[in-house]
């Protein structure tokens, strides 16, 4: 459950929404839609047409920390705010920005307080729903929403349908970059690797076998994990097990990934690892930190990991042992040497939501979509100048409810930067972003800098992730979660607890503590203790009886 909106909901949970009158919208715009200029053909402009008369939207942050305004600028008040303003008459007015955006905006949902257009959670949007505190956009987003943003809904409907309470749309979901970035994999260093003339790994006996070359050679141990055990659970798709995922049984049944018998397949011979030293002796005592300082040092030369491993720990490594220590990845070897079948999660977590007595919804879906015709058009539009200005540095990050993501961008990126790599020709670029990866590249393999090694691991390299990943995708070889956007109460009230009696059992199984036959048990103290009443909640959202 870990990898579910768990982390999302136990705030909004401990909220109690009071029967709702009227709200205390801060609009300030006219009542009634006001006039928009028209296109050049007499018609109303309704995606991107500017307002005649000035319309005020007020708005609240959470708080960006990574973005470099230039001198002046912040969160409330920067390139974005003056863009909404200048190009479509838009004042967008910030009331208040904070590093603890749930719990404030959650004061806000009880106090009945609150802003024009905002963004919500999972959970916190079906609770606004059930309040009757937001508008049905439905209407307003058809005649307003650009075809762009259209086909971004068609491409990942799942999540656009996840806005929805009995087909009326009152969540405009933010969407995520792509499947392609969900695959994992095992990440594997390359020049200890090629030292010791070892194949590439398609068994899951390779991998206890490189590790036990990476540990008779260069000492520390075979596989880096932490405490969490979510890292090593990562492998657990080379036996066939998906934990953390709700899948669908023989029966159509939905039933918890974590707890079924090939995860008892996989646990087995993790304690055989453990014995032999291919996993870290010490991972029950390390954080996230720990595991990936082991790796930074040089203390293990194997990780199971997603695919920004380049960026969080590569460029740590390559600062501190130069260019030929990376890890290159590799698709998750199974018990048979066949393809595994990957788990991917639900991602979208954020909807973009308007206040039910606010009096122009629409400017709402205009901001939107700017946002993806700066992202997605802007280098056919723009001049590089005025792009940088709304992208580079984390800016394009600081706009809060105005933010779309098209699900098909990094897909479309790897494409066409993976093809530019090989021909050196450019003239496919649209967005900064294919420039960055592009360069990026090109600036690892010729000076090996340290800061684009993400870049290259993830797009330039002879292997990297999204090579892989796509073709994953291109072949089908996964399963998505049967649970998409807000999971039931029950999840909300026992998954904490849940998760711990899960790791805590499993550990003690790798470790040796107890043998593989305690996993039964592990499985029966999880239902007891809220498992099979939140197997029976989550089946129940979905009809299933």
């Amino acid at each position: 459950m870990k990898k579910s909106f768990l982390s999302l909901t136990m705030a909004s949970a401990l909220v109690l929404l009071s029967a709702c009158g009227g709200t205390n919208a801060k609009s300030e715009a006219t009542p009634g839609p006001a006039v928009q200029e028209v296109g050049e053909n007499g018609e109303v402009d309704y995606a991107f047409g500017a307002y005649k008369d000035t319309v005020t939207l007020h708005t609240v942050r959470a708080e960006y920390s990574s973005a470099q305004f230039p001198e002046g600028d912040d969160m409330t008040r920067n390139v974005w705010t003056r863009a909404y303003k200048d190009r479509l008459n838009i004042d967008v007015v910030t009331d208040w920005v904070t590093d603890e955006y749930d719990t404030k905006l959650n004061l806000a949902i009880s106090s009945n307080k609150l802003p024009d257009v905002f963004h919500v959670n999972a959970s916190q949007l079906q609770q606004l729903i059930k309040a009757d505190m937001i508008m049905d956009l439905t209407e307003v987003f058809d005649q307003y929403a650009s075809d762009r943003i259209k086909g971004y809904m068609e491409a990942d409907r799942s999540s656009y349908e996840s806005g929805m309470k009995d087909g009326k749309l009152y969540g405009i979901p933010q969407l995520q970059w792509g499947y392609i970035d969900q695959p994992d994999f095992l990440w594997i260093r390359n020049d200890w690797k090629e030292e010791l003339g070892l194949p590439d790994p398609k068994t899951m006996e390779d991998v206890k076998n490189i590790a036990l070359k990476f540990k008779e050679a260069y000492g520390g141990y075979g596989l880096a994990i932490d405490q969490t055990l979510d890292y090593l659970n990562l492998l657990a798709v080379g036996w066939g097990a998906h934990p953390d995922m709700w899948l669908p049984d023989e029966n159509g049944q939905l039933v918890y990934g974590s707890v079924q018998p090939e995860m008892k397949d996989a646990i087995a011979e993790w304690a055989e690892w453990f014995k032999l030293g291919v996993i870290d002796p010490e991972f029950p005592i390390k954080d996230f930190s720990a595991m990936n300082a082991g790796i930074v040092s040089g203390k293990a030369g194997m990780q199971p990991y997603y695919q920004w491993w380049g960026y969080n720990p590569g460029v740590d490594l390559v600062t501190n042992q130069g260019k030929d220590a990376i890890f290159y990845p590799y698709n998750i070897p199974t018990v048979d040497g066949k393809n595994p079948v990957h788990s991917f999660f639900f991602a979208n977590s954020v909807y973009t939501v308007v206040n039910k007595n606010y009096a122009h919804p629409e400017a709402a879906i205009k901001l939107l979509n700017f946002y993806a015709h700066m992202l997605d058009e802007g280098s056919e539009h723009e001049t590089p100048e005025t792009l940088a200005a709304f992208l580079d540095k984390d800016i394009a990050h600081v706009t809060g409810a105005f933010k779309i993501i098209n699900p098909q961008t990094d897909y479309v990126q790897y494409e066409r930067v993976s093809e530019a790599l090989k021909t050196n020709d450019t003239s496919a670029f649209t967005t900064s972003g294919m420039w960055q990866k592009y360069n990026n590249s090109l600036e690892f393999m010729n000076n090996g800098t340290p800061a684009a090694v993400g870049d290259y691991l993830q797009q330039g390299a002879p292997k990297n992730a999204y090579s892989i990943a796509k073709t994953v995708l291109d072949n089908g070889e996964y399963i998505e979660t049967g649970l998409k956007g807000a999971p039931p109460e029950q999840l909300a009230k026992y998954g904490s607890t849940l998760d711990d009696i899960l790791t805590e059992g499993f550990t003690k199984i790798i470790m040796g503590s107890a043998d593989i036959d305690y996993f039964d048990t592990v499985v029966q103290n999880w239902s007891t203790a809220g498992g099979e009443e939140v197997t029976k909640a989550v089946n129940e959202l979905y009809g299933n009886k």
